[in-house]
């Protein structure tokens, strides 16, 4: 079985507050019940298998489990293990990851009863070989749309657009490229990382420098995506199993690239509001609200003007009976992993349009 890796630690204790005299002998039950846990950043390919490492103390007797905590389905609990310095994954939770990073947190007990929590973010284990499908919408089952703002060179719009979707109870997703990330102040970093934590967004990959075209070769694509997982250990999050293409431009060697580095999801999109060029608010939240529907994946930008319209736009799909989500709970429940049964083994190359052009020094 996979193990996940987990990253991020916040460690909380719970103490007994019953009754009884403060000048009674300090017992092992009297110290807090603590609990962290820890384990390897982000990597490309996912390992197969990965440690959790906790460190527990403070009572008597200890059992550890794990809990996965998506933010739009019921959570799902490991059993509870006798305690030690690592935890194995749960086949359950380890599922539950395949669509992409969730919150969790690992909880400890001890034979009092007491408990104690450290905060994880659970990532996607590695698939094994499998082929990259390219999808352009999700399942027309439910009422999703997922707003995926690509690139992020504008910190104060990645930033602006994270407390919109938390102040609306919705989710989005950043699809970023490296050379922007690497530019970020130590604070959005931090900022990002808490909102993935807390499910508020979900990461996919826009490769490194948004340089990738129809003509690139399979080994060109991997130095690509390789490098650019140095933003996933930089931010503490792994973006697998999302990659989009910048341009939505594909080749056959880009797709078996993403496929081999364990990239399931290749994700375009079928609502093109043409952010980019920065139409006001009210023309950009129309153009968004007038074409989604149920499934649809709207390419935007991590930019001010889209920002500007957010909650506008958040509030005509509520209006229209749609839902702004992530994509790890737009695809959480597919029926397989694209990939892994029946992926797509298109090799015709795709030019969709739809991306901002790149800033002086980027390329093309």
């Amino acid at each position: 079985m996979a193990v996940i890796a987990v990253v991020g630690a916040i460690a909380w204790s719970s103490r007994d507050s019953g009754g009884g005299s403060s000048d009674a002998p300090a017992t092992a039950q009297d110290a807090p019940l603590q609990v962290f846990a820890t384990a390897p950043k982000p990597q490309l390919p996912a390992p197969k298998t990965a440690s959790i490492a906790v460190t527990a103390a403070g009572g008597s007797g200890l059992q550890m489990r794990l809990v996965a905590t998506p933010r739009d389905a019921a959570p799902v609990t490991g059993p509870w293990e006798p305690g030690g310095k690592a935890l194995a994954v749960p086949a359950a939770i380890a599922g539950a990851t395949r669509a992409g990073s969730i919150p969790g947190y690992v909880e400890v007990r001890d034979d009092s009863g007491r408990t104690a929590r450290s905060s994880v973010i659970l990532l996607p284990p590695d698939p094994g070989p499998g082929t990259a499908q390219v999808v352009r919408s999700g399942s027309s089952s439910k009422p999703y749309v997922a707003l995926v703002f690509d690139d992020g060179l504008d910190g104060a719009g990645v930033s602006r657009i994270i407390d919109v979707l938390r102040q609306t109870k919705s989710g989005g997703t950043f699809c970023l490229n490296g050379i922007n990330v690497k530019t970020w102040t130590e604070s959005l970093t931090k900022k990002v990382h808490a909102a993935v934590a807390d499910g508020v967004i979900s990461l996919c990959s826009h490769g490194w420098g948004h340089r990738t075209s129809t003509t690139s070769s399979e080994a060109e694509a991997t130095a690509d995506l390789s490098n650019n997982a140095t933003t996933d250990r930089y931010i503490g999050v792994a973006s697998v199993p999302f990659y989009r293409p910048p341009y939505g431009a594909l080749s056959p060697g880009i797709q078996k690239a993403a496929g081999k580095l364990g990239y399931r999801w290749i994700v375009l999109w079928d609502v093109d509001p043409s952010d980019y060029q920065k139409p006001d608010a009210a023309t950009l939240t129309q153009r968004v609200v007038s074409a989604s529907k149920n499934g649809s994946i709207v390419v935007l930008h991590a930019i001010g003007t889209t920002a500007d319209a957010l909650p506008s736009m958040i509030a005509g799909l509520k209006a229209k009976g749609l839902k702004a989500v992530t994509l790890t709970t737009m695809f959480r429940n597919a029926a397989t992993t694209p990939g892994d049964a029946a992926g797509s083994t298109s090799t015709t190359p795709v030019v969709t349009g739809g991306d901002v052009p790149p800033a002086p020094g980027e390329g093309a």
